[in-house]
């Protein structure tokens, strides 16, 4: 009797509780901005011309009768997109060589002109019925570049785009997100004329009329790209966002181009960031790439820098030859997720005491318990005057963590700018160990840090655009992940073999067959070198509990270590200084890092000249540009010659906003001396070349 009355009470002190909320700093989310949010990860799926094309960028020109995937399972994909976690689909419906995976009453080059399904396939719409058979929400990507249709660059094109875009809204059920690429003209085979047609995209396809059109046919869809997106392009192709990473963002008012990645805090539009990354270092499928599948670290940590930075996580998966996922794909998206589910397991702080030196209107509607009682609804605030305050949280009992989850009451708008964390041992506060900085929160942040012992942990928000509104605390104990060695070959041929645990064993094999802890110790000390061409293939191996990491493996060409810079003299021009420098930092292109780089001098021809010391059977060659964060100098368009014969020219596709490495492949030339000659350069006026090596038959 006594527990009813204090309810009773409770709720009647509840009902009269005419406390106001803290009123909105605007900008402010839609509620579809809000939903979308939540969602944090979902699929991509790139499959189509390109695919059979083994490109990047198809030209256009490739006919559709190509199109014949003979095992074709959308049931496949979702049933995997969905074992790995993630809450939607993504589907490139047609990307920029014009084909399209539904049968267009627009265009005949579409899956209906294709041997596949005798032309009576829909793919767009195999895939949306899938995602509806098992829970997963359903998104459109359409190229505003079409490099295939005869109209491209006049007004007709636009209205065959337009025409297109209403089929896709209006006959494959609801879609959670609608994607315009941001790339925008160029060559192109364009019906038989193969040039170049370049447009100004912000008026060519008339985005405010595909905004409308949009949002009339599906209202719920949030719209990615264009020139009034209702989410952003994080800025690169690689997965993250920045530390500092707002939700406000305004393309008319943008300056620089970091302004993507971090967002701009007096932007007048609520624009969340999207981290679009593919699972393989290309967006389609390219068996060369089988064995280049991002490492279970790599995409855990992604995870921490998109997810855990404020911003939602867009995993790619190149559809193979034969209409599936590959297994390699597969398993390694299944690994990252029961990782996830491992590290954020069990919630320390889950109904913690927490406390708070200001609580607003010190009403229970905005007491710090609502922090960690798990409704996402509810929020500890602070009055008006109150932009700075401390919470703390009480562990239960004394606990060991390595990761905390802070999180904002969005509908009211991001407001945090700054904050720090201490925890409490041994009765005395230390500022928590972690090398995150901690800045912006939004609807996520995770913050990584050394494992710690702790008794209870103090938040200090030290800087806020108004009274502070904390809906979620949340702290995990992530356990040790064994990842996977790194393999290189140094420019003298020695192979470096390193492991994230310096606790841990590694074990290579160089014969094809899998290492085991039986196999090659690897010694850090004395490491080997790898004179010819070869594969190696390693592990790293706990003796503490006997686990081991995936495989790592690594293919090498013949050695570069006979390469030799033949042109350094016409480089350098008659300046002696610049030649000797020219002739050592040469070296940097074969020195197994591609975060070291040689540049040209931008005066010179933009061309390399080298002797590979000896004759060999040529059948291609590979180019890595400047890996480091803001490197430029990126070569788009090549030629490259083997004695003089030219036998290969074109362009890097897309490698401008994804710079890895490009393998080109010819037909089989004997030659010693070779050149390589950058056509077009994008980010500067001199060449940069992180990796360069030549490909060889056996």
């Amino acid at each position: 009797m006594h527990k009813l009355f204090l309810l009773s009470a409770f709720f009647l002190l509840s009902a009269c509780d005419q406390t106001p909320p803290p009123a909105p700093i605007l900008p402010l989310p839609t509620s579809h901005q809000i939903e979308w949010q939540k969602l944090e990860t979902y699929a991509f799926v790139h499959f189509g011309l390109n695919t059979f094309n083994d490109l990047e960028w198809g030209y256009g020109n490739t006919p559709a009768s190509t199109f014949n995937p003979t095992e074709l399972d959308c049931e496949q994909w979702v049933r995997i997109i969905k074992a790995a976690g993630l809450k939607g689909v993504m589907l490139t419906a047609k990307h920029h060589d014009g084909f399209c995976l539904w049968p267009s009453q627009y265009t005949d080059y579409s899956v209906k002109n294709s041997p596949w399904k005798q032309g009576r396939g829909d793919l767009v719409k195999e895939l949306s019925d899938a995602c509806r058979k098992y829970g997963l929400k359903f998104g459109i990507y359409l190229s505003p570049w079409d490099r295939n249709h005869a109209d491209y660059g006049r007004p007709a094109y636009v209205e065959y785009f337009h025409n297109q875009m209403q089929e896709l809204l209006s006959n494959y059920g609801e879609i959670f997100e609608y994607w315009f690429d941001g790339a925008n003209g160029g060559d192109g085979w364009y019906g038989g004329h193969s040039e170049k047609r370049n447009i100004d995209a912000r008026t060519y396809y008339k985005y405010e009329e595909a905004r409308r059109t949009i949002q009339k046919l599906q209202p719920q869809a949030v719209i990615f790209g264009g020139t009034c997106p209702d989410i952003r392009w994080i800025g690169n192709e690689e997965g993250w966002a920045g530390e500092t990473n707002w939700s406000l963002y305004d393309e008319a008012a943008q300056k620089y181009p970091a302004e993507l990645i971090h967002g701009m805090p007096k932007a007048k539009r609520w624009t969340p960031g999207e981290c679009d990354v593919s699972i393989r270092p290309g967006w389609f499928y390219h068996a060369r790439e089988d064995h280049q599948v991002k490492t279970l670290a790599h995409l855990v940590d992604l995870y921490y820098r998109s997810v855990g930075r404020n911003a939602n996580f867009l995993l790619n998966f190149p559809v193979g030859l034969n209409g599936k996922i590959h297994p390699l794909d597969s398993a390694r998206a299944l690994e990252w997720r029961q990782t996830l589910a491992a590290e954020l397991n069990q919630n320390l702080l889950k109904h913690a005491k927490a406390e708070a030196q200001n609580t607003r209107g010190n009403s229970r509607k905005y007491a710090p318990s609502h922090t960690t009682d798990g409704d996402w609804d509810t929020y500890w605030a602070t009055d008006d005057s109150i932009h700075h305050n401390t919470l703390t949280l009480f562990f239960p009992q004394k606990q060991t963590f390595n990761r905390l989850l802070l999180q904002e009451y969005i509908p009211l708008g991001q407001r945090i700018i700054a904050f720090q964390i201490d925890y409490f041992q041994q009765g005395q506060w230390y500022p928590l160990e972690t090398t995150d900085s901690m800045t912006t929160i939004g609807y996520k942040r995770i913050i990584r840090c050394q494992t710690t012992e702790a008794e209870k942990i103090r938040i200090h928000f030290t800087r806020s655009r108004g009274p502070l509104c904390i809906n979620n605390v949340e702290a995990y104990l992530a356990p040790p992940l064994l990842t996977e060695p790194v393999i290189s070959r140094q420019a003298d041929n020695t192979i470096l073999i390193q492991s994230g645990d310096p606790e841990t064993r590694i074990y290579y094999t160089t014969d094809h067959s899998l290492p085991t802890p039986s196999s090659a110790l690897y010694d850090p000390a004395h490491p080997f070198k790898l004179n010819s061409k070869g594969t190696i293939k390693a592990i790293a191996y706990s003796p503490q509990n006997g686990q081991q990491s995936p495989l790592s493996c690594r293919q090498f060409d013949i050695p570069r270590n006979h390469f030799h810079l033949l042109n350094s003299r016409q480089l350098a021009g008659n300046d002696k200084t610049l030649l000797q420098e020219l002739t050592k930092r040469s070296q940097l292109m074969f020195d197994g890092d591609a975060y070291t780089v040689f540049y040209l001098p931008a005066k010179a021809k933009q061309e390399i000249h080298i002797d590979l010391g000896k004759k060999y059977r040529l059948n291609g060659f590979t180019y890595t540009p400047d890996q480091r964060r803001w490197g430029g100098g990126v070569i788009t368009h090549y030629e490259f010659y083997v004695e003089d014969q030219l036998v290969a020219a074109g362009e890097f596709s897309n490698i401008v906003h994804n710079p890895i490495e490009q393998q080109i492949s010819f037909p089989p030339t004997n030659g010693q001396r070779i050149r390589f000659v950058a056509r077009t350069i994008s980010g500067g006026q001199k060449a940069g070349i992180g990796e360069f090596t030549v490909l060889t038959e056996e």
